[in-house]
This record gives structure tokens, C-alpha cells and sequence, in this order.
């Protein structure tokens, strides 16, 4: 058995036992990903192998989600956010910022716990105009030509 499919049967047993496929399912993340870095393989290659068998995991803050890719991916409650408006005076409407999570949090997936709690630290750090700055140019830059 490889290293990696240990990992991925042991998550695939832990969600099995909480109810998925019918359910989704968190996980703690630090949990899997010291379990990577005891097998010595990377979680991003975990969850990718999860795929073929209808196993999406996406990272949430502390949690791992798994839900079965035959079900939609859960959708927060409509907010006043979800009318076109960013929600940041100044901002106006922002591209698409559903593909802004997933890519960020594609990126998370391939750190570890060290580097996302300083990164943490760093944003809870900026002034509020230092976080819209990052926003605006971040937009500009990865949505060019979208409203």
C-alpha cells in the first residue's frame, strides 16, 4: 500500500462512518495533514486522488469538507454581498468572487499550518485601506475584462 493510500483510505473511512455520501463531512484539517506528513505525502496529491472516487475535498479555515461530487458544492445564504456589491465602500462590484475562494483556497491546500497562521496574522495586522488596496489590485489583475 502506498503512502498516500493510506492517507486517502483512512479518510475515506472516516467519512464513511459520519454519514458521506449522503452528507457532507468536515474533517479537521490539521489532523489530515499531519497524517500526510507522517506518510510523507502531500495533501494536495490526497485530495486529487480522492477525486476518481467521487470525493471532493475542499479546505474551509480548521475543516477539510468532503461531499460527493455528485451533489453540488453547499451554498452560503443569500447576502446583500450576493446582489453584485462586494460589500467594501469604495469597491463597487467585484468579478466572480466565488473563483477568488476556490483559487485561494487551492493555494491554502498547499500550505502548511505554520505559513496559513502567519498569513492570518499578517491580514489581521493590515488597516482596513491596506486590505482594499490588496482587493482592488488582486481583481484587476486575475479578472481583467469582467465587469
Amino acid at each position: 500500500m502506498s503512502e498516500s493510500s493510506a492517507v486517502e483510505d483512512s479518510i475515506k473511512h472516516c467519512i464513511e462512518k459520519n454519514g458521506f455520501p449522503e452528507k457532507s463531512v468536515r474533517l479537521p484539517f490539521k489532523a489530515i495533514h499531519d497524517s500526510c506528513k507522517k506518510h510523507n505525502t502531500a495533501l494536495k496529491e490526497v485530495l486529487a486522488n480522492l477525486v476518481p472516487d467521487k470525493i471532493v475535498g475542499t479546505i474551509q479555515g480548521d475543516f477539510i469538507e468532503f461531499r460527493s461530487s455528485d451533489k453540488p458544492a453547499s451554498k452560503p445564504k443569500a447576502t446583500s454581498q450576493d446582489s453584485g456589491s462586494s460589500g467594501i465602500p469604495g469597491m463597487g462590484n467585484l468579478p466572480d468572487m466565488d473563483s477568488l475562494k476556490d483559487m485561494a483556497q487551492s493555494y491554502m491546500s498547499q500550505m502548511n499550518p505554520e505559513q496559513i497562521e502567519e498569513m492570518k496574522s499578517k491580514v489581521a495586522n493590515m488597516s482596513e485601506e491596506e486590505r482594499k488596496d490588496i482587493l482592488k489590485n488582486f481583481s484587476q489583475q486575475f479578472f481583467k475584462g469582467k465587469p
